[in-house]
């Protein structure tokens, strides 16, 4: 099996390590984690528990492939290249990690490390400098799922002691969604909860960022461990997670991180009723409030644009006999759905015929749409704390923290929360988004301003606000609602 992880590589300089399309050249030039910036680090020899921790010697064996599937190389007069398509002898590296962090890159046939700056990257260095050392800055969307492959369970935040535990089966719900924090200063990472508060080292969650709450991150056969500064790692072992001295980090201290998928609960917009799936029975929107019967973890086929809707116990939202609406332990034809947006809500459509609600709460499917029984809320229920992120950088703030700037290095946090006839509402520090004259979006308002989500594809959603125009970022920055049709709107990851 091959492990491997997604990273940009930043050099002393604060530059990325970057595959240039031209000739497969590689310079040390980004300024921002850009596709071309992130690079597949592919373990060849995997290591698992007890793997020797930093500054003890043990290497691990690598390719490093850029963005344009290519290996990086290395020759022995140090001239690096990136334009083979398949692994040879000259793009085997050793991975060696340092207290601090940092790692350096040694070509496993020459011996020297690799290391420069600008259009001067090159593999000829006996020994590794500080121009040989490499940050590791993680290439994944911040909302992720933590999980311990030897203790088979996930990361979750249990909000009645303010802890972080590694004990749920399944990632389900906003409890289970962690956003991972990196602090471009210090080169280190946080990991944060639904209400955005960081865990501290010795188990605690706190609202601001201190030299308690940031790890270094130390990768060991395509999984992470966390270090703090005293040279603790972060373990699951102890009922919550914190930090436990010891010389290196065991199996209950290496964790993969995985993609969030989006999971919602369909509420009925006649009564404001949530569609409840149990194994075995008919589907009905009865239910008051939101439990892990009414989560469902939405599937989305990029090649079909249909969905499919996933209960907590692996069961599908499926049509039946005499036209009801089960679940079923079966994902085939009649699992999927079609999405037919109407403003914020939604209608399920299937062949020739939409999901439906009988007066007694009973879903089923009939020919065509006629009103409200047929109108559905897609709540999204997995991220309290919104992160977009598009090909030009993440949503942040402008410098004066008026306006949203869509080509931003890092993230600003909007807290989402649903009005009463199903919209959303974003927040950031106590004030909304709102709709300038021109369309941009601005961050003063005292007062909420309406926006609906679509979901696009299995990892992209689009923006639609109050004037009924689609959320456009600009690769210059400018955020605003710049489209009128939803296929030139921006696809946000989220």
């Amino acid at each position: 099996m091959t492990y491997s992880l997604e990273f940009g590589l930043v050099n002393a300089a604060n530059r990325y390590l970057t595959a240039e399309p031209f000739r497969f050249q590689v310079a040390a030039t980004g300024k921002q984690l850009k596709p071309r910036q992130v690079w597949v680090l592919q373990f060849v020899t995997p290591h698992g528990a007890g793997a020797a921790g930093p500054g003890e010697g043990a290497a691990q064996k690598v390719h490093l492939i850029s963005a344009l599937k290519r290996y990086l190389a290395a020759d022995p007069n140090g001239k690096v290249t990136c334009d083979q398509d398949k692994p040879g002898p000259q793009t085997f590296f050793l991975l060696h990690q340092y207290p601090d962090g940092k790692v350096s890159l040694q070509n496993e046939q020459s011996k020297r490390f690799l290391g420069g700056a600008e259009d001067n990257v090159t593999c000829f260095a006996q020994a590794s400098s500080e121009t040989e050392k490499w940050t590791l800055h993680l290439a994944v969307h911040p909302n992720v799922a933590i999980y311990n492959p030897n203790r088979k369970r996930y990361v979750r935040c249990d909000e009645k002691a303010e802890v972080l535990r590694c004990d749920r089966d399944v990632p389900w719900g906003a409890e289970s969604v962690i956003s991972i924090y990196y602090d471009f200063k210090v080169k280190k990472y946080g990991l944060r909860n639904g209400a955005g508060k960081l865990l501290s080292s010795n188990g605690s969650l706190v609202s601001d960022v201190t030299a308690q709450t940031m790890y270094s991150l130390e990768v060991h056969g395509g999984l992470l461990a966390f270090r703090d500064d005293e040279g603790k790692y972060l373990t699951g072992r102890e009922g919550s997670m914190k930090t436990l001295k010891m010389d290196r980090p065991g199996r209950d201290e290496l964790f993969s991180v995985e993609t969030s998928p989006a999971q919602v609960s369909l509420r009925s917009s006649s009564t404001n009723k949530f569609v409840c799936c149990k194994p075995g029975a008919d589907l009905y929107a009865t239910a008051m409030a939101v439990g892990n019967t009414e989560i469902f973890q939405l599937m989305y086929d990029d090649a079909t644009k249909k969905v499919c809707f996933r209960g907590h116990s692996g069961i599908y939202m499926s049509l039946g006999p005499n036209d009801c609406i089960i679940s079923s332990t079966k994902q085939d034809k009649n699992v999927w759905f079609e999405l037919q947006y109407q403003d914020q809500k939604v209608l399920l459509h299937m062949g020739d015929k939409y999901v439906s609600m009988r007066p007694n709460g009973q879903l089923l499917a009939v020919p065509k749409a006629a009103g409200k029984s047929e109108d559905f809320l897609l709540v999204l229920v997995n991220r309290p704390l919104l992160i977009l992120h598009s090909d030009a950088g993440y949503v942040g703030l402008s410098s004066d923290m008026r306006r949203l700037e869509g080509n931003c290095a890092d993230y600003v946090l909007s807290s989402l929360s649903l009005s009463e006839e199903g919209y959303y509402n974003f927040q950031i520090g106590g004030r909304y988004w709102a709709l300038d004259k021109d369309g941009q979006i601005l961050v003063t308002s005292d007062r909420p301003s309406h926006f609906s989500l679509q979901f696009v594809s299995s990892s992209c959603l689009i923006v639609k606000a109050s004037n009924n125009k689609y959320l456009v970022a600009d690769q210059g920055g400018r955020v605003w609602t710049g489209s009128t049709d939803a296929s030139n709107a921006t696809l946000f990851h989220y």
